[in-house]
C-alpha cells in the first residue's frame, strides 16, 4: 500500500493516520459514487420516463454536505490546502515557521468555532424538529457529523503546529 500522507514531519496522528485516511477516503468515494448514481437515475427518469426521483435534490444536498466536511480533515492531514504564495518570496526564511504557526492556530480556531456553532445548531434542529421539505428527513445527524469532522480538522491543524516544515502543501507559505 502506498503512503497516502504527505506530511513533511511524519505522521501527525501516529499509527491512526493511515486507518483514518482510509476510512474517510473510502467514505468520500462511496458518497461521491452515490451522488453520481442518484444523479444519473434522476436524469434518466426525468427525460426517459418523465418521472424524476422524488427528493433527489434533498438527498444530493445532504450527501454534498457530508462529502465536503469529510474532505476537510483529509485535505488538512495531507497538507493540500489551496495556498497563495504571491508574496512568499518577500517573506524572510526565518519568519516563515512563525508565520506558519500563526496561520495554523488561526485556522484551527476558525474550525473550532465552526464546529461549536454546528454542534449548537444541530441541538436546535433536534428541539425544533427540523426536516427536509419533501422527504421529511431529519437533518440534525448530518450537522452533528459535520461538527465532528470540523473538530477533527481543528485538532489536525493544532497538531500540525508541532510538525517541522509543515508550511503549505509545497513547503511554502
Amino acid at each position: 500500500m502506498s503512503d497516502l500522507s504527505t506530511s513533511p514531519g511524519g505522521p501527525i496522528l501516529g499509527r491512526w493516520e493511515k486507518p483514518f485516511e482510509m476510512l474517510l477516503g473510502s467514505a468520500m468515494a462511496l458518497i461521491l459514487a452515490c451522488i453520481m448514481l442518484l444523479t444519473c437515475v434522476d436524469v434518466a427518469g426525468r427525460y426517459v420516463f418523465n418521472e424524476p426521483v422524488p427528493g433527489a435534490l434533498e438527498v444530493t444536498e445532504i450527501m454534498m454536505g457530508a462529502l465536503i466536511f469529510a474532505s476537510l480533515p483529509l485535505v488538512t492531514l495531507r497538507n493540500q490546502q489551496v495556498t497563495i504564495d504571491l508574496f512568499a518570496h518577500l517573506i524572510p526564511g526565518f519568519v516563515r515557521p512563525a508565520l506558519q504557526a500563526v496561520i495554523q492556530i488561526a485556522s484551527g480556531l476558525c474550525m473550532a468555532v465552526i464546529s461549536w456553532r454546528l454542534w449548537v445548531k444541530a441541538g436546535q434542529m433536534i428541539q425544533q424538529g427540523d426536516t427536509t421539505a419533501v422527504l421529511q428527513l431529519k437533518v440534525w445527524p448530518l450537522v452533528y457529523f459535520m461538527s465532528t469532522l470540523a473538530t477533527a480538522t481543528a485538532l489536525i491543524l493544532f497538531l500540525m503546529i508541532r510538525q517541522k516544515d509543515a508550511a503549505g502543501g509545497s513547503g511554502e507559505v
